[in-house]
């Protein structure tokens, strides 16, 4: 079956290591925007640190962000699904950072909430230069309201040490997932890019096999094993590749544009 929308994750996928976009990944999601094909992008950010990209690339379909938590109309600004962690689910995991000194982002709204500014939050700020943040003090006598995801931010190894006992405070229906190494996120179990690809999809009355999904990592799973076309980029770890249909070029080699020219724009790159 021919594919009709298309799926991209952003950082280590369609981002170079400079975060921004190549001039090949943007000639061939334009030529498949003219083929008529739908193109989303699918990431972990929150909403405000997406938005630089779908101006870039005059995205006008829904976008999936805070790991497919929302489905956000580009033209309107509606939320069209969000699925959150709720205030007594999260409190035994604020705690739990509070008791470990363990850096947590709780996001309510598209505002990222801290307790205070560290090296851990400036960093992370940083990278999504868009996001608006507040500081709120002690987090367990603040948050009173749903969370789109809570995100622990430490070394890798310390986070795997811990990551047994946070799943333990989680009740069934959170995920609990690496985003990136430092980055331990919780969020909805129906919050995943899969469960956002298959809103979209739902949305537009296509079947899964129309759908091409192009990510690099855990959090991408959910959407490249949903895909008709699941595609993991080359740097991804082994065990992503593995689930992947087709393995494209790595995300400083245009494996995006690759994937699509080979898939969507049925031309050998």
């Amino acid at each position: 079956m021919a594919i009709k929308l298309i799926a991209i994750d952003l950082d280590d996928t369609l981002l170079g290591h400079d975060l921004t976009i190549s001039e090949r990944n943007i000639k061939a999601i334009q030529k498949a925007q003219a083929k008529g094909i739908k193109v989303t992008l699918a990431s972990g950010r929150a909403t405000p640190a997406v938005a630089q990209f779908v101006q870039e690339l005059n995205i006008d379909v829904p976008i999936i962000t805070y790991q497919g938590s929302k489905v956000v109309d580009t033209q309107t600004g509606e939320i069209l699904f969000a699925k959150e962690v709720s205030p007594e689910q999260a409190m035994p995991i604020v705690k739990f950072c509070e008791e470990n000194d363990l850096h947590l982002n709780t996001y309510v709204g598209d505002v990222v909430q801290i307790e205070a500014l560290n090296d851990k939050i400036e960093d992370y700020l940083r990278f999504n230069k868009a996001m608006p943040h507040q500081e709120v003090g002690k987090m367990s006598d603040w948050l009173k309201a749903p969370s789109t995801k809570l995100l622990m931010i430490d070394s890798n190894e310390r986070l795997h040490i811990l990551k047994p006992q946070i799943e333990a405070l989680c009740d069934a229906s959170l995920n609990v997932m690496f985003s990136k190494p430092i980055f331990l996120e919780i969020i909805h179990k129906q919050g995943t890019k899969g469960a956002g690809v298959d809103f979209l999809a739902k949305m537009y009355g296509f079947e899964p096999e129309e759908v091409m999904a192009i990510g690099d990592t855990y959090n991408d799973v959910s959407m490249i094993t949903y895909a008709g076309v699941g595609v993991c980029m080359a740097n991804g770890p082994l065990d992503v590749r593995m689930q992947a249909d087709y393995v494209t070029l790595s995300n400083e080699a245009d494996g995006v544009a690759f994937a699509i020219e080979k898939f969507a724009l049925n031309s050998e790159a």
